[in-house]
C-alpha cells in the first residue's frame, strides 16, 4: 500500500514537472535566443549578415498577421474597434501616462549617479508606439482576447506617427514633423493586407477544423522568437565603448523595473473594469514599445555625437526586457497547464 502511494506521488510529481515546463516553454525558448544572440549577434540585428530588417518587415510581420486574419472574424474586429472607452484608454496610457512616468523618473534620478543620457533614452522610447508583432503573439500564449489586439496595435501605432513627434519635441527639444521616415505602403502591405487575406481565406478556404489541425495560432510565437533574435542581436552589439559597466547595469535595472511598474500600473487601473481577455491584450499592446521611429530620430539628430552611444543603448536594452518580462507574464497567467491536477 504505500509501495502504491509512493509510485502515485512519484508520477504526479512527474505530471507536474511537465507541465510546469509546458507552460513556460516559450519564456525557455525566449532565454535560448538570448544566449544564442549573445554567442553569435552578428547573424542577425541591423548590421548582421542576414538583414533583420528585410526578415521581420516581409517575413515575419506580414505572416503573422496572416495568421490573425484567419483566427480573427470580420464582427470580433468591429466589435473591439467600436470600444471606444477601451481605445482611449489605451491611447491615454501610452502617450499620456508613459511619458510622464518616463519623466518623473528622470526628475527622481535626476541627482544621483545614473547618466541623464541614459534617463533620456528611456524617455525617448517610453514616447514611442507599440510593436507591430509582440502583442500578437502573447495574446496566443495568454489566452486573451486577439481581435483587442490587432485593432490596439493597429490604431496605437498609426497614432504614433503623429503623437510621438510631438512627444519626441517636448522630450528632446528636437523632432521630425509626422510621417518623415515611415513607409506609409509598406506598413499596408505587412500588416492590413496579410490581415485581409487571413479574413477571406478563413470563409473560403480555411475553417477553424483546419486551423486547428495544421496549428493556427501558434505560427505567430515562431516568428516572435525570430523577430526576438534580432533584438537580442542588436542589444548586444550595441556601441557601449563609451560607457562605464555601472551605466549597463544600471540601464537594464531600470528597463526591467519600469516595465514591472507600468505592468501593474495598468493592471490596477483596468482590472476593475474590464475583462481578463482584453485587459491582457491591452496590456501587452501598451506596455510594449516599438524603436523604428525612435532610432531613425536619434541617428539623425545625435549621429556622431558623445552623447550618441549613452541614448541609444536604453533603444536597445528596453525592449528586451519587455519582450522577456512581457513572455514571462503571458506564459505564467495562460490558463493552458493547471498544476493542481
Amino acid at each position: 500500500m504505500m509501495h502504491l502511494h509512493y509510485k502515485q506521488n512519484i508520477t504526479m510529481q512527474q505530471k507536474k514537472k511537465k507541465k510546469l515546463f509546458q507552460r513556460y516553454s516559450f519564456f525557455f525558448s525566449m532565454l535560448l535566443c538570448m544566449l544564442l544572440a549573445t554567442i553569435q549577434p552578428y547573424l542577425g540585428g541591423t548590421i548582421g549578415i542576414a538583414s533583420g530588417n528585410f526578415i521581420i518587415w516581409y517575413f515575419a510581420v506580414p505572416l503573422t498577421y496572416l495568421e490573425a486574419g484567419l483566427l480573427c472574424t470580420p464582427h470580433s474586429l468591429y466589435v473591439a474597434l467600436t470600444n471606444g472607452y477601451l481605445i482611449i484608454f489605451v491611447m491615454v496610457f501610452m502617450y499620456g501616462v508613459m511619458p510622464f512616468l518616463a519623466k518623473l523618473g528622470t526628475c527622481l534620478l535626476l541627482h544621483t549617479k545614473v547618466n541623464i543620457w541614459l534617463l533620456k533614452g528611456m524617455e525617448v522610447l517610453y514616447c514611442m508606439p507599440p510593436p507591430f508583432t509582440s502583442s500578437l503573439a502573447l495574446c496566443q500564449i495568454a489566452q486573451a482576447d486577439l481581435p483587442t489586439s490587432v485593432v490596439t496595435t493597429l490604431i496605437g501605432h498609426l497614432g504614433g506617427f503623429f503623437l510621438s513627434p510631438i512627444l519626441l519635441y517636448f522630450v528632446l527639444g528636437a523632432s521630425t514633423p509626422p510621417l518623415i521616415g515611415v513607409n506609409v505602403k509598406e506598413i499596408i502591405y505587412s500588416t492590413l493586407l496579410p490581415l485581409t487575406i487571413g479574413m477571406i481565406l478563413q470563409f473560403s478556404v480555411v475553417n477553424p477544423n483546419v486551423c486547428s489541425i495544421i496549428g493556427i495560432g501558434r505560427y505567430s510565437q515562431g516568428l516572435l522568437l525570430v523577430i526576438a533574435y534580432y533584438w537580442f542581436s542588436d542589444a548586444v552589439s550595441a556601441d557601449v565603448s563609451s560607457l562605464q559597466a555601472t551605466d549597463i547595469l544600471l540601464c537594464i535595472l531600470i528597463a526591467c523595473i519600469g516595465q514591472l511598474f507600468t505592468c501593474c500600473l495598468y493592471w490596477g487601473l483596468s482590472s476593475r473594469w474590464l475583462p481578463r481577455n482584453t485587459l491582457l491584450a491591452a496590456l501587452f499592446v501598451s506596455t510594449h514599445k516599438s524603436v523604428g521611429l525612435g532610432s531613425w530620430i536619434l541617428r539623425s539628430t545625435y549621429h556622431g555625437s558623445a552623447q550618441g552611444p549613452a541614448i541609444n543603448l536604453p533603444l536597445s536594452i528596453l525592449p528586451v526586457a519587455q519582450l522577456v518580462l512581457g513572455t514571462l507574464l503571458a506564459s505564467w497567467i495562460a490558463p493552458h497547464y493547471s498544476l493542481k491536477n
